[in-house]
């Protein structure tokens, strides 16, 4: 919110600045951009009237990048600790089904239900871990 200027300006010179010098808009880096709002045209104290504002620029580097970064760390590595449980699960199902039984008995959703149910917890704390990690 303190990024660019809340206040209105007369011209478009004084908002985006010229050839030279900066304007207040376009004083750091990335700059924002200047737009003319003509419904909201405030007056200040010397009868002037401002319509020229300030909106920030289109990517900011904030604290918000780096938690969407980091959430997309923790969801990828969650997905695949799921993955390897689901299929550790299957495979351990797999191998214990009698010979005769093999093919026909279901290994896969009985897995799927175990990891979901009985592990997404440890699974999601070793995948905040391994996030942790990755994002430093």
């Amino acid at each position: 919110a303190d990024y660019v200027s809340m206040d209105t300006f007369t011209s478009f010179a004084v908002a985006y600045g010229t050839e030279t010098a900066p304007g207040k808009c376009t004083d750091k880096w990335p700059t924002g951009i200047v737009w003319k709002d003509e419904q909201n045209c405030l007056q200040d104290v010397n009868g002037t009237w401002g319509c020229w504002k300030c909106a920030p620029p289109r990517y900011i580097f904030d604290a918000r990048v780096g938690m969407s970064f980091f959430v997309f760390l923790w969801n990828n590595a969650l997905n695949i600790a799921v993955g390897q449980c689901v299929l550790a699960g299957a495979v351990g199902a797999w191998f214990f089904i009698p010979n005769q039984e093999k093919g026909s008995a279901p290994c896969i959703w009985p897995a799927l239900r175990n990891a979901l149910r009985y592990h997404l917890g440890s699974l999601a704390f070793g995948s905040f871990i391994v996030a942790a990690i990755q994002f430093v």
